[in-house]
């Protein structure tokens, strides 16, 4: 796979990519282009040195009492397995270091004929699964509109794409390269023959809090599928973690009494919808992680970057230097208190912002998926849609 962002956006200040690379290169590069500049950015003076390579961890425990972490490993190499204790630990395994395969599409893959991989297996072998072949794509955010051209790339015969909301980047893409590839608004409900399925777009149920079908909507099949994509999200990497040490990543949380949205182009159509009760994790932090700490137990601490970021790398970086300053007292740590306190205010302040508000409000999202075919918040050159574009990128935290 390549960089859906530009090489210039993930630039580190003190080594450049032309400091890596000495000759001119494109904006978008190949991942493992990528992982090469990293590898050499962060091993410089030995940096690296002292890190364990090939080795898995099995498990992190923490004890109140004694306030240590018991972390324990296995050697690839040789199998042999060690504890060892930590008075602080860091989870960098990634939050996109696991596919996320929702059960109902499991359950309707399960009689499938072909070939179903998740968005994270489309490695070295995947051109023998889509050349000359019908791909079925589940998904249209951004794996999707990367795996769709790529599919493309190695000869598919033809990439069809299930987009449940509509309001992914295969469904804003007006041209797709030989007309080969067909958008479908609504996922797949049913699998017949064992390689064609039924899909029906869906809305989304605030009361029920689920997606539903639309019985109003026509049906559309997608026939004789030889492989199966599912670019459904990714999940953590935390299995090694204790229940009580994981990064929830999908916590909920609550608006405070009182809140109310101020009045933007948006309001005129739909006015200021009551929130949902229970609110999505917002675009910049997480409920329950106060700037790289577990806020329960600041002990343990999480280099990752958010949902919403422009530069992992960076955002990466910088978190690096803040949870460095934790470690050694440089920075100090705030009470628990104060950490959930500026969490909420932070989250409140994306609430403020409509398209920041559409990605944690569930009731808001059932608004705005009510607005007729047509709108002017679809059209990009409509000055009052330029104005809601720009509000997000002057959000600072």
């Amino acid at each position: 796979m390549w960089s859906n962002t530009p090489k210039e956006l993930m630039e580190f200040y003190d080594y450049t990519f032309g400091d890596h690379i000495k000759q001119e290169a494109p904006a978008f590069l190949p991942r493992k282009d990528l992982l090469d500049y990293l590898i050499a950015r962060n091993s410089v003076d030995g940096a690296l040195d002292g890190v364990k390579f090939n080795h898995t961890v099995l498990s992190v425990t923490y004890n109140e009492n004694s306030a240590k972490f018991t972390v324990k490993v296995r050697d690839d190499a040789t199998g042999a397995i060690s504890n060892a204790q930590y008075d602080k630990c860091i989870w960098a395994a990634g939050l996109h270091g696991a596919g996320e395969k929702p059960d109902d599409l499991v359950d309707l893959l399960a009689d499938f004929t072909g070939t179903v991989l998740h968005s994270i297996e489309a490695t070295e072998n995947f051109k023998e699964h889509v050349k000359r072949k019908k791909v079925f794509i589940i998904g249209d955010s951004f794996s999707a509109e990367d795996l769709a051209l790529r599919a493309v790339k190695l000869g598919a015969k033809h990439v069809y794409v299930s987009a449940r909301s509509g309001d992914g980047n295969t469904s804003d893409t007006k041209s797709w390269p030989e007309d080969k590839v067909t958008v479908i608004f609504g996922p797949p409900y049913k699998l017949t023959k064992g390689n064609t399925f039924k899909c029906q777009p869906v809305y989304y149920s605030a009361k029920k809090q689920r997606w539903r079908r639309d019985d109003e909507e026509e049906t559309v099949k997608v026939k004789d599928i030889d492989t199966v994509v599912m670019c459904t999200g990714y999940l953590p990497n935390s299995d090694m973690m204790a229940e009580d040490l994981k990064l929830d990543d999908e916590a909920e949380w609550e608006i405070s009494k009182g809140w109310t949205m101020p009045n933007n182009s948006l309001t005129i159509t739909v006015g200021n919808p009551t929130p949902n009760k229970y609110l999505d994790v917002g675009a910049t932090c997480y409920p329950t992680v106060y700037r790289g700490l577990l806020i329960s137990n600041p002990s343990m601490m999480y280099l990752c970057e958010t949902f919403d970021t422009v530069s992992s790398f960076l955002d990466l970086d910088v978190l690096a230097n803040l949870l460095l300053g934790y470690l050694t007292g440089a920075v100090e740590i705030p009470k628990e208190k104060d950490m959930i306190k500026e969490n909420k205010k932070q989250l409140e302040d994306e609430m403020q912002l409509p398209w920041l508000r559409l990605a944690i409000d569930p009731a808001y999202r059932a608004e705005l998926d009510e607005l007729p075919d047509g709108h002017w918040s679809e059209n990009e050159e409509d000055e009052r849609r330029v104005i809601l574009n720009r509000k997000p990128c002057c959000f600072c935290v």
